[in-house]
């Protein structure tokens, strides 16, 4: 039902629909070869907006919001996030019925990670942006999923004994150092706001609790992966010393290509914008 909704309303040429389904909203623009967008960390399709603005003059681009974020309805986490939205996503994969792009930034970077590497035949390349396939160690090269266990534990209770209010002034606080154009800082906070924080929490523990590396011995995708360090400069890191550890965590992937953002921080997209299009433009031709 869901597949022949979404070629009747391209066979119409309507230039944007949507539909829902549990797990997240899709909106479809545009028409030529599939491209398929995941957001980050409780945030909305709309962080692709000017993305899409681009890329669906050539392509067909659909744009997911992940439940329980920005506004959307949560779902069932007793069996966990990940592992449903993998398999939702991939469902939808399926349904689109032609080989796709997958673009992921952040979390939804971590997803078209797994998805590329387990589902092949759906996919014809990866873009990860700003995202490892073991977020703590992004941090800590040296953390292991076992002794993060704890700290998540620990993080996950914080977040959903937080107040509104402060939950709020975190998110203002970490969101400016996420973001160079702080323009977008009360987009983010608003998203955050609208999140669920049953979800947002949980989410954050399984990334700090998933050590995706070794599996990525099986990748065999064609991945752009795009870093960004600028942020952290003020810090000691470099632009070298990052790409070395996306280049460490991505070291058992075949046809993985890491570029870094130039002034970057984590809203690659959004912050080196002329840039982030060149490179995926490269990448797609």
């Amino acid at each position: 039902m869901k597949k022949t909704l979404v070629l009747y309303c391209l066979f119409l040429g309507i230039v944007s629909s949507s539909f829902s389904q549990s797990s997240f909203q899709v909106k479809v623009s545009g028409s030529g070869p599939a491209i398929l967008l995941i957001p980050g960390l409780a945030s909305s399709g709309e962080v692709w907006n000017e993305t899409i603005a681009e890329l669906s003059k050539t392509n067909e681009c659909h744009v997911l919001t992940l439940a329980g974020f920005a506004g959307q309805p949560a779902i069932d986490l007793s069996a966990g996030f990940l592992p449903k939205m993998k398999v939702d996503i991939a469902e939808y994969l399926e349904e689109i019925n032609k080989p796709v792009t997958l673009i992921g930034h952040s979390l939804g970077g971590f997803l078209s990670l797994q998805l590329a590497n387990e589902y092949p035949s759906l996919i014809s390349k990866a873009v990860i942006i700003d995202s490892y396939p073991f977020y703590s160690a992004g941090m800590n090269p040296a953390a292991t999923a076992e002794m993060m266990v704890p700290m998540a534990k620990q993080t996950k209770t914080m977040l959903l004994n937080a107040s509104n209010e402060d939950f709020e002034k975190q998110q203002e606080a970490g969101m400016s150092m996420m973001t160079a154009t702080q323009s977008r800082v009360p987009q983010l906070v608003d998203w955050s706001m609208k999140s669920d924080r049953a979800t947002f929490a949980e989410v954050l523990y399984e990334l700090m609790t998933t050590d995706y590396r070794s599996n990525l011995a099986t990748l065999n995708t064609p991945t752009l992966v795009l870093g960004a360090w600028y942020s952290a400069k003020d810090y000691g890191l470099t632009a070298e010393s990052v790409k070395a550890n996306f280049q460490l965590q991505y070291k058992f992937a075949s046809n993985v290509q890491v570029e870094m953002a130039p002034t970057a921080y984590h809203f690659i997209m959004w912050d080196n914008p002329e840039w982030f299009m060149a490179q995926i433009q490269n990448f797609l031709k």
